[in-house]
């Protein structure tokens, strides 16, 4: 059900795809002309999760989401930035991509061109822009940084825990929610954007996310590994 929320289009040939779902939609959305929005299955929106897609761009959602108050997703500034020696244009609008089982503190801003690996965790009131965050990891601050790696986390609530609960639930070990074990299906967020930003028409773009997302239901679809930093220290004194 779609309850207490705003869809608006402004514009033309833009898509809006909306998964089954067991908990309510809170939306507002605004979809400008020739884009994308795709919510993925069983995400859960404490509030209204407020997005605009700009310039063509996307917003890709994954399954099993965690949204909390305030949310708001941008992918353009929105206006004009040049620069001052060159006179060219130095802010592009960029896709948003969050995977799947992810968890989104309140009043967290996403920005252009950022990417949430599956699994991973977004601290309240951050601030992610044009970040790549790796799976199973907890970013947080503004701007957002890495604090904690190697984590996956749970949906219970706490509120009402007694001692009862807080002690049962002192460990977990499920492993469903550790993402990179078996490395397939993986997609290529790069090439899903441009495949969606360069079909022009909406039952076009349509096909591309039955074909690329709802058909694609693999663990580690949205996985995003570790980059590793170079072991080799730079000599100082090198002539």
């Amino acid at each position: 059900k779609i309850v207490d929320s705003k869809i608006k289009f402004v514009g033309d040939n833009s898509v809006l795809y909306l998964s089954s779902n067991w908990h309510n939609y809170l939306v507002d959305l605004s979809l400008n002309n020739q884009s994308t929005v795709y919510i993925g299955r069983m995400t859960y929106f404490n509030e209204r999760l407020t997005a605009i897609t700009s310039e063509g761009r996307n917003i890709i959602i994954g399954d099993d989401g965690l949204f909390s108050r305030g949310v708001c997703i941008r992918v353009a500034d929105p206006h004009l930035l040049y620069d001052v020696q060159t006179k060219e244009r130095i802010n592009p609008s960029k896709s948003v991509f969050i995977g799947d089982h992810t968890w989104l503190g309140q009043n967290a801003m996403l920005l252009k061109g950022t990417t949430v690996g599956s699994g991973s965790v977004i601290g309240a009131a951050s601030v992610v822009s044009g970040k790549r965050i790796e799976s199973n990891t907890v970013y947080a601050g503004n701007p957002a940084k890495k604090i904690r790696s190697g984590v996956f986390f749970e949906k219970p609530c706490v509120h009402q825990w007694t001692d009862k609960e807080t002690e049962a639930n002192r460990t977990c070990d499920k492993t469903e929610h550790i993402y990179g074990s078996e490395g397939k299906g993986i997609i290529n967020t790069a090439e899903l954007d441009e495949k969606l930003h360069n079909a022009f028409f909406a039952d076009a773009r349509l096909e591309i996310i039955k074909k690329e997302l709802v058909s694609n239901r693999a663990a580690d679809r949205f996985f995003v590994p570790t980059e590793e930093k170079s072991s080799k220290k730079r000599n100082l004194f090198k002539r």
